[in-house]
């Protein structure tokens, strides 16, 4: 299982997608000078293709690139691990919960060949952190309830960790102060100091997020501002009815067990993002956390957040967006967990139990495979989206030693080629970005993407939208 998680290869997904080169690139930077790619000194966003990327993947990142240096591979077994991390943490709050290693083992293997789960290895975005700290959020507040320890500090290990999921991902923004709301319910009477401690540590990060918002209009919300349902002079109330039904849409569980993502960002289509049996367990959970398990606050808890977690997705024009859902598959599988003790506990005879087992493993067993081969199949073929053949037409450019010049505007391409060179060990220097109106030196290089130039030039090498062409003048007036 833990080989699986850490099977990243350069083939699935094909090249680097434009994000996972800004995250690096950014990360980069951030290691070698301290700026971001724009200049900012340390900054708490990561401007990036008209959004705001969160700040604790690049963050980390640039932590593991001072050590390796910066590659493409590295990035995307970082996020790996992350997920991997997330997998055995799984396992282990399987184990205390239920009291029986098995459940332990059993819940880690099931999350470690979750296909939803792996797919989001596979790539070098931010949101590979965010089952992880889902994951350690619970793992937190199962030590304080069972432990019956309400200590201010362990209110604030809820808060600090609610804190930094605030900056994992996007969607993130809006999650983690839902879940925050949610510690009332998990708290329950006579645990205010504990409440008061969690939700202090929180309003802490809270507070200079919401600075941030207001002394850079528009960047933490642009990512929403772009995707929102509520563009176009919606009503407050149409608004609210659009997303109750985009939230039955999202947490659809039918859809989820025999499809996904109908996006291929991670998702290849063919196959479901959840396991059947983990779905059926999980709705048999809920269940037995309604009629059996009303009292168990921890439990309560697991509930009211599967319950919140589709909502930030809810509100975008996206349906089944496995990134923006990344919450889901973790809570699905925790609540799979009382299925799998009632299991054990209350089926009749080691025959039954057995043939019962026997059943559930070949259905896993079945879409596992169905899962492995379009993985394989159509995963290397998602050549445009990962922008595949960026690097080889790069690879043209480089080794000419000459400047590389690219139009002001084109974010993209500016992007893709210091990314590049920074792997490669191109002096940056190679690549300029020209000012407004800039025309370059005759003979020397020009990488671009979708427009043409403002001068004359040659193409002599295209990929898709991407091209490179030699300068030859100014264009006659």
């Amino acid at each position: 299982m833990c080989a699986f998680q850490l099977w990243v290869t350069p083939s699935n997904p094909p090249g680097y997608h434009r994000d996972e080169s800004a995250l690096s690139y950014n990360a980069y930077t951030i290691e070698t000078s301290g700026r971001d790619q724009d200049g900012a000194v340390m900054p708490l966003f990561f401007r990036s293709y008209g959004d705001y990327k969160s700040p604790l993947y690049p963050y980390l990142l640039a932590g593991l690139f001072r050590i390796t240096g910066p590659h493409k591979e590295v990035a995307r077994a970082f996020s790996a691990v992350l997920v991997l991390a997330a997998v055995l943490l799984l396992g282990t709050l399987a184990a205390r919960v239920s009291g029986r290693p098995l459940i332990g083992v059993v819940v880690a293997v099931v999350a470690g060949f979750t296909p939803w789960l792996f797919e989001i290895g596979r790539v070098a975005l931010e949101v590979a952190t965010q089952p992880l700290l889902v994951t350690l959020l619970l793992l937190a507040l199962y030590g304080a309830w069972r432990a019956g320890s309400w200590t201010p500090r362990s209110g604030v290990l809820a808060g600090l960790l609610l804190g930094l999921l605030l900056y994992s991902y996007t969607g993130s923004r809006l999650l983690a102060p839902l879940l925050a709301a949610a510690l009332a319910v998990f708290a329950g009477r006579g645990r205010w100091r504990w409440l008061a401690a969690a939700w202090a540590t929180f309003a802490g990060f809270l507070l200079v997020l919401v600075i941030y918002a207001l002394r850079h209009p528009g960047t933490v919300s642009a990512r929403y501002e772009a995707t929102t349902i509520a563009r176009g002079g919606r009503s407050v109330g149409w608004v609210v009815v659009q997303a109750v039904a985009n939230w039955f849409h999202d947490i659809n569980p039918w859809f989820w067990a025999t499809s996904g993502d109908p996006a291929p960002y991670v998702h290849n289509g063919g196959y479901g993002s959840l396991f059947a049996v983990v779905v059926v367990f999980a709705i048999v959970g809920c269940v037995i956390v309604v009629t059996q398990m009303r009292d168990d606050l921890w439990w309560r808890y697991v509930l009211v957040a599967t319950l919140l977690a589709p909502i930030p997705a809810a509100l975008t024009v996206d349906r089944h967006n496995a990134i923006r859902l990344a919450a889901l598959p973790v809570l699905c599988i925790v609540l799979a967990i009382p299925t799998l003790e009632l299991l054990l506990t209350r089926v009749g005879g080691r025959l039954v139990l057995g043939v019962v087992s026997a059943v559930l493993v070949a259905t896993m067993v079945v879409q596992f495979v169905q899962f492995l081969d379009s993985y394989r199949v159509r995963g290397p073929r998602r050549l445009v989206l990962f922008d595949a053949g960026v690097e080889q037409l790069l690879s043209k450019a480089f080794p000419t030693g000459k400047t590389i010049y690219i139009d002001f505007d084109d974010r993209d391409a500016q992007t893709e080629a210091r990314w590049y060179a920074a792997q490669e060990g191109v002096p940056l220097k190679q690549v300029q970005t020209l000012p407004d109106g800039g025309i370059p030196p005759r003979g020397s290089l020009v990488f671009g993407r979708f427009q043409t130039c403002d001068y004359i030039c040659h193409k002599f090498a295209e990929w898709e939208t991407y091209w490179l062409a030699t300068a030859v003048g100014p264009r006659p007036s």
